[in-house]
């Protein structure tokens, strides 16, 4: 178990956050250049960061 739970919990969040906003980022200029697979498969990662987010906020509680 880590010495400080709660701040491992909230790096966490953060993480799941910056991630998310970084595959849109990318998805954004694939679309940009026409690169429809690599703007779907960072959609997929922007989608699966929110059941992440809501995972580890709920472990904050």
């Amino acid at each position: 178990m880590p010495q400080k739970p709660k701040r491992t919990i909230l790096m966490m969040t953060l993480l799941c956050i910056v991630i998310g906003l970084a595959a849109i980022a990318v998805g954004v200029v694939a679309v940009a250049k026409e690169e429809y697979i690599i703007a779907a498969a960072m959609l997929l990662v922007a989608a699966w960061q929110i059941p992440n987010y809501k995972q580890w906020k709920k472990s904050l509680k």
